[in-house]
């Protein structure tokens, strides 16, 4: 954080978690490209690669406590430009005031090269052994969540329901049982896809309140409730959320309500409207202020601010599923993330 300086106690705790932080980059780097490309392939390759990202904003977070902050804020943007003399000022500066030992790990993380290099490169610190396609998405499943987080275990459990591995047959049953919502979703729908009568014999071992949500979400055509995964993937589709983290979207669809509307249903706004965001995920809506219809909005589409008056309201052209966000929630959340901070700004 700003200003903090690691007292000489804390120094080699916080170089312990540096190094750790490059261990699991090196690993991720290596499965990157062990990871096929079909199916749903390239996205638990963009699942990695913002792990990646994830590890070196944390890296960069306690290199400003062990050292200058503002070096190392200078050193952040010059390799975030992507241009050649960026990238070689900042391991220039880095060459300067870090220690040998983390100096061999941290520059090959940085450096404008390939991942395919780059792990060749940290593989004398952190040696791993190839793994095969189906091996690396086993790995990832069953790693710690501070090495694979819950969005990219989402994925590799769709990709498994997808390519129908039977190796995974035992994950799957495990991952049911899974505290986190996102996850357990996941891991009913794969198994389902993979052995319709182990998913029902096995589902009559979960409450029955959970045995009924995922029998709405894993459901018969007509069936109206959506998987939270399914929820992220659309968010990813929504410009406004390009350069977020598949990780803060699925964080996001937790704190997010589902609304449905019969087709003519008219949904009051009310008071609620200052409160939350709406977007409608599926369907169509036409806005009506004060009794009045005032436009349309399509799937996709934000319901942002349309004064306050309390007579506001929406009524669904079609059948249609709205995602109701609390916006205290929604800044909270995104609060790290400025630039999606001044286009909701801009947008709503």
């Amino acid at each position: 954080g700003a200003g903090f300086k690691a007292s000489i106690t804390q120094i080699p705790r916080i170089k312990y978690a540096i190094e750790s932080d490059i261990e699991d980059i090196a690993w991720n780097m290596a499965a990157h490209g062990e990871v096929g490309d079909e199916h749903f392939g390239q996205e638990i390759k963009k699942a990695i690669e913002e792990e990646i990202i994830y590890d070196i904003e944390h890296i960069y977070m306690l290199l400003s406590m062990l050292y200058d902050a503002q070096s190392i804020q200078l050193v952040k943007e010059n390799i975030e430009s992507g241009t050649n003399e960026g990238v070689t000022y900042a391991l220039e500066l880095l060459d300067v005031f870090l220690s040998e030992d983390l100096k061999q790990r941290i520059i090959p993380v940085l450096d404008d090269i390939s991942y395919v290099e780059k792990s060749r490169k940290l593989e004398v610190f952190y040696p791993r052994d190839p793994l095969d396609e189906k091996l690396v998405l086993k790995f990832l499943l069953n790693r710690d969540f501070s090495q694979t987080n819950r969005w990219t275990k989402s994925c590799i459990l769709y990709q498994i329901g997808l390519m129908e591995i039977r190796e995974f047959y035992f994950d799957l049953i495990a991952n049911i049982f899974n505290p986190d919502p996102i996850i357990r979703e996941m891991a009913a729908w794969s198994l389902n896809q993979l052995d319709v009568n182990a998913y029902r014999e096995n589902l009559e071992r979960i409450p029955v309140v959970e045995k009924r949500h995922l029998e709405r979400v894993i459901k018969a055509p007509g069936e109206n409730s959506v998987l939270r995964f399914d929820k992220v993937v659309f968010l990813k589709d929504i410009d406004i959320f390009d350069d977020i983290i598949g990780l803060v979207l699925a964080d996001l669809i937790d704190i997010t309500e589902e609304i449905m509307l019969k087709e003519g249903e008219t949904l009051s706004l009310g008071d609620s409207f200052n409160e939350h965001f709406f977007i409608i995920f599926e369907g169509s809506v036409n806005m009506l202020v004060d009794n009045k219809m005032s436009g349309g909005v399509r799937k996709g589409e934000f319901i942002g601010e349309v004064g306050y008056s309390n007579k506001n309201s929406v009524m669904a052209s079609e059948d249609t599923i709205l995602l109701k966000m609390a916006k205290d929630n929604f800044y909270e959340l995104l609060s790290d993330n400025v630039s999606l901070a001044r286009k909701m700004v801009e947008f709503v």
